[in-house]
């Protein structure tokens, strides 16, 4: 009985550790926040882009969105994170 609720236990402490994610902070790029685990990683975008409208004039859109990175996604960096962002956005689009 006692070898079982061992068992049990170390399955529970693996489990929290591969799932619970950890807050890493806001991002000085708008409020960008970020959690990872080890299996996974949010990232709460709200990054303020400039973009060009017909009128060839510049205009600031902030961008808003949840995005799971799953492994082995979830050890990249946020510039690269950013990247997979903008061209699965891009996909979106058309």
């Amino acid at each position: 009985m006692k070898k079982l609720m061992i068992k049990i236990a170390v399955t529970v402490i693996i489990l929290l550790i591969l799932f619970i994610p950890i807050p890493h902070g806001t991002y000085k790029d708008g409020g960008t926040k970020d959690f990872s685990a080890l299996t996974y990683r949010i990232v709460v975008w709200n990054r303020i882009n400039a973009e060009i409208d017909e009128g060839n004039n510049v205009k600031k859109v902030t961008y808003h969105k949840t995005s799971v990175f799953r492994f082995p996604d979830n050890f990249k960096s946020i510039d690269e994170l950013w990247e997979i962002e903008t061209e699965n956005k891009l996909t979106e689009k058309q």
